[in-house]
Order: structure tokens, then C-alpha cells, then sequence
């Protein structure tokens, strides 16, 4: 019983440090995301296209900035807060599942990435375009910065993880952890949990917007089921 507490609080000691590192990790980009968030602030604002956004409240300014700080921060802290989540689940995995986790910690960043790019370039400018233009001569937008912010990093980080959605799907299918035929005879249950996800994540709710998440949703998660299906034939092999 002493063995099995005394290895309960290392698992507890280990999952405390490597929180601690994670949240220093994020602190120390904010704070340098808080030196550029003046000019990162007016690159958000031109995606919109308008010359300027408005505050509301005194404080308000000064909190966006801080947001902005943060937003870098977590994404700045993206590859590494991977590292910690991996360093912590090596040592109850085998040799060879240790080697799926190294190429999953890799594709993860590359699909976070890709999510993000898929956020900026396609998800918020076709979003943004649609939702204005029920504006007319009497109905003109007045943005509100915190409300815009809060609206591009929902859309941002929603892509950025829901992107790694297929790829955990096809992590879990590779350890046997989830059986791929039971994942193919339930596609359709599925798939409505991905548009259940991508209603969740984004942040207007207006059906457009979410049939632009859950498209590519949609398409990874075949994709996945695909390259999991190769994959198992390669090992059989």
C-alpha cells in the first residue's frame, strides 16, 4: 500500500511540475507578446478590413492588449505544452507506442498550425464577410474590440484543436484502443458529434460559419479512418 501512495504522489508531483512548466511557458510569451500586441492588434484589426475598432469602458484598451498577449502566448506555447503532455504519458508507454507518440506529437503540431491558417485565411474572412453584409444604409457595424477579439480567437483556437480531433481518432484506432470497424459501423454518430463539436467551438452559431468548420472536419475524419485502415494493413504485413 506505502509503494502504491508513494507512487500516486510522484504521478501527482510530476503532473504538478509539468503544469508548473507549461503555465511559465505561456507567461513568458505573453509577456513578450505583450511588447508586440500594439502592432499585432492592428494586423487582427485589418483582417476585418476597417481602419479602426472602439472600446466601451476605460479598461478596455488596455484589455485587449492583454489578450492579445495571452493569444500569443498560448500559441507560442503550443509545441511545447505538447512536449510536457508527451513527457508525462512516456513512462507508462511501451517502446513502440512511445514511437507513434513522437510522429503524433509532430502531426499535432503540423495540424495545429494548419487549423490556424485554416482559421485566419478561410474560417474568419468568409465569416466576417457573411455576417456584414445583413448591414445596410440605416445598419452600419460598430465593432467592439473586445467582442471582434474574442470572436478571432474563438474561431482560431476552436480550428487549432479541433483539428487534432482525427488525429487523436487515428492515435487511439493505432494502439487498439478503439477498434476501427466499430468506428466505420458508427460513422454516422460520428459525424454528428463533430458538428455538435464545431457548433460548440464556433462562436456566432449562424449555420454558415459552421458549415465552413465542419466541412474539413468532416474530411479528416475520413481521412483518418483511411490512413488507419493502411496502416493497419502495413502492419499485418
Amino acid at each position: 500500500m506505502s509503494d502504491k501512495k508513494l507512487s500516486f504522489l510522484d504521478h501527482l508531483e510530476e503532473l504538478r511540475r509539468r503544469i508548473l512548466y507549461s503555465l511559465a511557458c505561456v507567461c513568458l510569451f505573453s509577456i513578450v507578446g505583450y511588447i508586440v500586441s500594439r502592432p499585432a492588434l492592428k494586423f487582427i484589426l485589418q483582417l476585418a478590413q476597417i481602419p479602426s475598432a472602439y472600446f466601451f469602458s476605460p479598461a478596455e484598451a488596455f484589455v485587449a492588449q492583454i489578450k492579445v498577449a495571452v493569444f500569443i502566448g498560448i500559441i507560442a506555447s503550443f509545441p511545447f505544452l505538447l512536449l510536457q503532455v508527451w513527457l508525462f504519458v512516456t513512462p507508462a508507454l511501451t517502446r513502440k507506442e512511445r514511437g507513434l507518440t513522437i510522429a503524433y506529437l509532430t502531426s499535432g503540431i503540423v495540424l495545429f498550425l494548419t487549423g490556424l491558417c485554416f482559421g485566419y485565411f478561410i474560417l474568419i474572412p468568409f465569416g466576417l464577410r457573411f455576417l456584414l453584409s445583413f448591414g445596410t444604409d440605416f445598419l452600419q457595424p460598430l465593432l467592439n474590440i473586445s467582442k471582434y477579439l474574442n470572436f478571432m480567437f474563438w474561431c482560431l483556437l476552436g480550428s487549432g484543436f479541433l483539428f487534432q480531433l482525427p488525429l487523436l481518432l487515428f492515435f487511439l484506432i493505432r494502439l487498439g484502443i478503439i477498434d476501427i470497424n466499430t468506428v466505420t459501423k458508427h460513422r454516422a454518430e460520428a459525424i454528428v458529434i463533430l458538428l455538435v463539436l464545431c457548433a460548440v467551438i464556433t462562436p456566432t452559431g449562424d449555420f454558415f460559419t459552421l458549415l465552413l468548420m465542419a466541412i474539413p472536419m468532416v474530411l479528416l475524419f475520413e481521412l483518418s479512418i483511411i490512413a488507419a485502415r493502411i496502416a493497419a494493413r502495413t502492419a499485418n504485413r
